[in-house]
């Protein structure tokens, strides 16, 4: 009996040796493939993370004034859908050729399938829209308060306490958004340009919505699938809006044209929503919007170089204080 307890003692022993400790790397790999939602614990940043948001900062401020050279000659939401089924075109001979799956892991498409819906699907459709109303240097600002919607829907779904800064500077964001839509810089009388401001709002907070869902969760299904899936559930919607909206208007082709749908296939598109999936693994939404705030300011300048027009002082207040409300609220440690 006493030869049988030792060997059942040796066996324990054995087997708490080969079991992966609580905080180990091996644990964390485990748990990071488990597709199981993530724990809300301070997160590791890889300097990387910040090379990828300035590739997307330097190649998405320059987008928008393009974009809206784009929408002079082609309908915003044909735009849209060009955009999204060029961008797929790309990638699903390259996951074929190397033997990727389109599809993400079980468990993890109805997930991805929201995820592209608020932060590709409703994010284009409402920003480019948007857009089509409103001047290119106001509408990125707009589209970029999306750290500032950031933080209360990441409360709501993964819930961390608030400190006095991340207050403060949430205060100081919103009276800049005030400001910014005061009835001196808006013409509150005309409907058209209010919904143009509304959507652009609305962009941000889906954005913002479906960024915080997908920090929520650990992936197994690689970022070039994750892409792609939430780029092919993102057609549906704009090609159901681009069928209803059949004569609104004809696309005039010319290689200007062909060169901006090109950039935004392949390296706003594609390569950014890669790399902001790769982004969000490594930091929260909101703290990643902290360094994407430098797109509409680069952005706005510009737009104002190209399209023309007047910087006003309350202009350059708001801007600054939707910024620097920004950079507050995000003073933290990790």
């Amino acid at each position: 009996m006493g030869h049988n307890r030792h060997n059942r003692d040796t066996n324990r022993q054995s087997e708490q040796r080969k079991r992966p400790l609580i905080g180990s790397t091996e644990h964390l790999r485990t748990r990071q493939e488990s597709g199981a939602p993530r724990s809300p614990a301070k997160a590791v940043l890889a300097p990387v993370g910040f090379a990828y948001l300035g590739v997307m900062v330097l190649t998405w401020a320059a987008n928008w004034p393009l974009m809206k050279l784009a929408v002079g000659e082609v309908p915003p939401m044909i735009f849209v859908l060009l955009r999204l089924a060029g961008s797929l075109i790309l990638i699903a001979p390259a996951l074929l050729a190397t033997r990727q799956p389109l599809l993400p892991a079980r468990g993890e498409r109805l997930t991805l399938f929201w995820v592209g819906q608020l932060q590709v699907a409703g994010f284009l459709i409402c920003s480019i829209i948007g857009l089509a109303i409103l001047p290119a240097g106001r509408a990125i600002v707009l589209a970029y308060t999306m750290p500032l919607w950031a933080i209360p829907i990441g409360l709501f779904l993964w819930p961390e306490p608030l400190n006095g800064a991340q207050l403060i500077g949430a205060a100081i964001g919103f009276a800049g958004l005030v400001l910014f839509m005061n009835p001196g810089l808006v013409g509150w009388g005309n409907g058209r340009v209010l919904v143009g401001n509304a959507l652009l709002l609305l962009a941000a907070i889906a954005w913002a919505a479906g960024s915080c869902l997908y920090r929520q969760y650990s992936w197994r299904s690689p970022f070039w699938v994750q892409t792609f899936w939430q780029l092919a559930a993102s057609i549906v919607p704009v090609a159901a809006i681009v069928l209803i909206e059949a004569s609104d208007g004809p696309v005039r082709w010319s290689p200007e044209l062909v060169a901006i749908l090109a950039y935004n296939c392949i390296v706003t598109t594609a390569l950014g929503y890669f790399l902001w999936s790769k982004v969000l693994s490594m930091m929260p939404a909101a703290m990643a919007g902290q360094v994407l705030t430098l797109t509409p300011i680069g952005g706005f300048v510009l737009s104002t170089l190209i399209f023309g027009g007047v910087v006003t002082a309350d202009v350059a207040v708001s801007i600054a204080l939707i910024v620097t409300g920004i950079l507050v609220t995000l003073q933290r440690r990790y």
